[in-house]
């Protein structure tokens, strides 16, 4: 991209063609099927794409005690002559015993029986941001699924066709505005009516749902603002015998269950019971809601940060039996259904731009660490475009590289699906920094931060990916002190999302507030002069399975991984290294 040529027409066509790229989406947009390139491998041309593969091999689990006969036998039509209770949740196959359904980094949703499995939901038809399980809502005998978009729509997946590839494909929206709480989950039947209901959390507190057999009703205030303690929400079916469904949370003390008392109308819970302690926090997604190895009792499985999934079989009586290892390998899964964390969306890995304009991807393995990397393509020329790697700007979860021309200040999306798109804002040549941190007024779609030597301005997200709304100035001179502004994704597990700003005297937190007009809070300070010693900071999303943003910084001495611990005084944890000295080639991380 030569620094001397004028960007009209043809310049701008290079600059989006040159992006077909994606966090294990940003390369997959449209049906573009995609090869890999190893670093070192073909260069490629300047303002091209050398494609690479998303496809990631997929994990297997072995539950314990499970029959050998499991998944011989369809019992739907069987249910339903005989008029008895519908399939248990989370039980797609019919077999009698649960199931795992889960999303990837490559936004595919899967269907898991333990002796084989699907992708239910195909990635360009995903737009799935968390899985809840709600049992039978159809009254056909099978399990069904809920989904939740980024902007809020409560989606209805018939499980009729759950073992066939694409069978959830289909869906009814339930309702919508759902982008108001950080956190769905359905526990099971709380009321003892046979219908299943629904929890939702807000900052404001935990609201009840009741079901009505298809659906849900108006919500009921249960709770307050102390319910934000928790960073797990597991509905866990009836874990303690008595017919009633149970909630599992978890905060730094350790692990508890609420067992349900029946009400549909008040607080649903008898008093808590806690049942492990800190250890439990090794554990990046508790999911339960169903019986694993069909033995009558509902179960809990637990993901550790290094991708191992463990079992822990229940006794009926509100505990667990010792855990036992179910497989390796399940970092590459973003969500799990039925899953307790808030679910990280919209980014999942860093670009990674050389000084002489060679772009390369890396993503994230759900582990902390990333993944080899892969050439996006050279001729990127720092002089001519300031680059931003913003999280979702369409409700699909794949995040989305925006160009900022030097030349003419206007903004561009360099994404396939909007190739030919005149550019999507119109933005400065004052601008020194664009910020892409994903929705801060509340609607659920992507936003953008820009700011010059004298205002910061707020880009409110169309949803499209293709244009943004009027810029709104949001902030004056005093955000030039700082000369990192970083954000993608929610650091404070109140489901907005975040800013991370860095000056000479430190690292500070801009905590989002859900407003276009004042779109964060006051700072935090939440880091000294020793911030300084990083060349770059970048926000990958969420790298490491939890839902919570996490932070990267570079040195001399390497790259280093900050874990998000959902706090906003202390949001980060110790930093451990994950990268060496090669990382110095990079001067830009995005």
């Amino acid at each position: 991209m030569p620094t001397s040529a004028r960007p009209g027409p043809r310049l701008r066509r290079r600059i989006a063609t040159s992006a077909v790229l994606g966090c294990a989406g940003l390369l997959v947009s449209s049906s573009m099927t995609i090869t890999a390139h190893a670093a070192g491998t073909d260069s490629g041309t300047p303002g091209t794409v050398e494609p690479r593969a998303t496809t990631t091999e997929r994990p297997v689990f072995s539950v314990p005690g499970r029959s050998a006969t499991v998944g011989k036998d369809d019992r739907a039509q069987a249910r339903v002559a005989a008029a008895v209770a519908p399939a248990q949740r989370a039980d797609f196959d019919n077999d009698g015993a649960g199931d795992l359904v889960y999303r990837t980094n490559s936004g595919h949703v899967w269907a898991d029986w333990g002796h084989g499995g699907t992708a239910v939901i195909g990635s360009t038809e995903s737009q799935v941001k968390d899985l809840l399980l709600p049992g039978d809502l159809t009254g056909d005998g099978r399990a069904d699924l809920l989904t939740l978009t980024a902007t809020g729509a409560l989606r209805l997946h018939n499980g009729e066709f759950a073992t066939y590839e694409g069978g959830l494909n289909g869906y009814t929206t339930l309702s919508k505005g759902w982008q108001a709480y950080n956190k769905l989950v359905v526990p099971g039947d709380l009321s003892g009516d046979g219908k299943p209901d629904l929890l939702a959390r807000s900052t404001a507190g935990l609201f009840l749902f009741p079901g009505t057999g298809s659906g849900f009703g108006t919500g009921i205030k249960v709770g307050g603002a102390g319910w934000g303690q928790f960073d797990q929400l597991v509905g866990a079916d009836d874990l303690t015998g008595d017919g009633l469904a149970d909630l599992v949370t978890r905060n730094s003390s350790g692990l508890f269950v609420y067992p349900g008392n029946g009400s549909s109308t008040g607080y649903p819970f008898q008093a808590r019971i806690q049942i492990g302690g800190p250890g439990w926090l090794q554990y990046n997604q508790l999911v339960g809601g169903t019986d694993y190895n069909g033995n009558g009792t509902a179960d809990l499985t637990a993901r550790s940060y290094d991708g191992t999934l463990y079992f822990y079989d229940g006794t009926g009586t509100g505990t667990f039996q010792g855990r036992v290892s179910m497989g390796k390998g399940w970092g590459v899964v973003t969500q799990m259904a039925a899953a307790g964390n808030q679910p990280g969306f919209g980014k999942q890995g860093i670009m990674a731009r050389t000084g002489d304009g060679t772009l390369y991807y890396y993503d994230g393995t759900g582990t902390g660490r990333l993944s080899e990397k892969f050439l996006v393509g050279t001729g990127w020329d720092r002089s001519a475009v300031r680059l931003t790697h913003a999280s979702a700007l369409r409700d699909d979860g794949v995040s989305d590289l925006i160009a900022h021309s030097t030349y003419d200040g206007r903004l561009y999306n360099t994404a396939q699906y909007a190739e030919y798109d005149e550019y999507l804002a119109g933005g400065s040549k004052l601008y020194n920094r664009v910020v892409g941190p994903g929705d801060l007024n509340g609607d659920g779609k992507g936003d953008l931060i820009a700011r010059s030597s004298t205002a910061l301005y707020f880009y409110a997200g169309n949803g499209d990916g293709l244009s943004m709304k009027g810029r709104v100035q949001v902030g004056g001179s005093g955000w030039s002190q700082y000369d990192k502004l970083v954000g993608s994704g929610d650091f404070n597990l109140d489901g907005r999302a975040d800013l991370i700003a860095r000056s000479s005297a430190g690292l500070f937190f801009y905590a989002g507030t859900g407003r276009a007009s004042t779109p964060f809070a006051a700072r935090v300070q939440v880091g000294g002069k020793g911030w300084s010693q990083y060349k770059t900071l970048s926000a990958p999303g969420d790298i490491n399975g939890d839902g919570i943003a996490d932070l990267l910084a570079s040195s001399s001495a390497g790259l280093f991984f900050y874990a998000g611990t959902g706090k906003a005084s202390t949001p980060f944890k110790a930093r451990v290294q994950i990268g060496g000295g090669g990382w110095n080639q990079y001067p830009d991380l995005h």
